[in-house]
């Protein structure tokens, strides 16, 4: 029983990371050694549980699931998340235009460990970069599930897509929440301890985790070097969505990105320039951080 305290602060650091859009809660599986025991769990659970369960009892199913590592880490990951969820709606309220910035630090420097693993570069791996780039452009000019309306089945798509972010290097959940349109809402639920909401969302991620589990495993595996071009070109592709001076047009729900002086003249308020270059700097220092740290990790293993 003695790892579980390390396995709960463990999931405490993936939700941390996927609070923030830009690093990846698989990125901190991969970090702290825990990845692969990850993956091996989720792809183990099946209906062949339930026969260990009428067979040998409960108590054999749960070992046999890894059940005791999955649910101590998912606690450590909704620890994170409700701590940090209040924290990241105040920011937003208040002081947005630093709070973007420190995203898009985040993103565009984790573009490099993403597409430093691919080993080969070619035609394809160039244009599924461009490809994937130019798709979260395009989504990024939608309104996004936001905006026509937060129930509980948006709720519920919305937790089933982004889920299968978390388990995949380098994006994450929320980057994909921001996509939809459903960071903010996803936020002032869990803030506002929306119970039907969060629940929603929670059924939606065990629904999407189970489901395409096996589907990601299988692409990583198979198709390594295109899949981690194509996560780099979604998120090459949404720094228009976080650029952090954004006007909307009257009666329009999108937003458009702007010079800080336009944003500054339609809002009446500051744009903030400098405390959004060192928010922005600070994001860039994190993933760098990250990466030095995991590097750590792979000599010593290597050794």
């Amino acid at each position: 029983m003695s790892r579980y305290p390390g396995v709960f602060f463990r999931g405490m650091a993936m939700g941390a990371a996927d609070v923030v859009p830009g690093v990846s809660g698989g990125t901190l599986a991969l970090i702290t050694g825990i990845y692969e025991e990850l993956i091996d769990t989720l792809g183990g659970i099946g209906f062949h549980l339930i026969g260990i369960w009428r067979r040998q009892g409960l108590v054999a199913a749960w070992r046999a699931g890894n059940l005791t590592f999955l649910s101590t880490l998912l606690a450590g990951i909704l620890t994170s998340i409700v701590l940090l969820a209040s924290l990241i709606t105040w920011l937003m309220q208040h002081y947005p235009v630093p709070l973007w910035a420190f995203f898009c630090g985040l993103i565009g420097a984790s573009l490099y460990p993403v597409l430093k693993p691919i080993r080969r570069w070619d035609g394809n791996i160039a244009m599924t970069v461009m490809g994937g780039a130019l798709v979260a452009a395009w989504i990024t000019s939608l309104p996004g599930l936001g905006a026509g309306g937060t129930g509980a089945a948006v709720f519920f798509f919305s937790g089933a897509v982004a889920i299968c972010a978390m388990i995949l290097p380098g994006i994450s959940g929320s980057f994909i929440l921001l996509l939809l349109g459903m960071y903010a809402p996803v936020l002032a639920a869990v803030h506002d301890r929306q119970m039907m909401l969060i629940l929603a969302f929670m059924a939606g991620c065990a629904v999407g985790l189970l489901s395409f589990v096996h589907l990601l495993k299988f692409l990583l595996h198979r198709y390594h070097d295109l899949m981690m071009a194509l996560l780099a070109g979604f998120m090459g592709g949404s720094l228009i969505k976080l650029w952090p001076w954004r006007v909307a047009e009257p009666g329009s729900l999108v937003e458009h990105p702007v010079s800080p002086a336009v944003y500054a003249m339609h809002h009446g308020a500051s744009a903030m320039v400098w405390p959004a270059l060192g928010a922005l700097l600070l994001g860039v220092a994190i993933v760098v951080l990250l990466a030095r740290v995991q590097a750590v990790h792979n000599r010593s293993h290597a050794g």
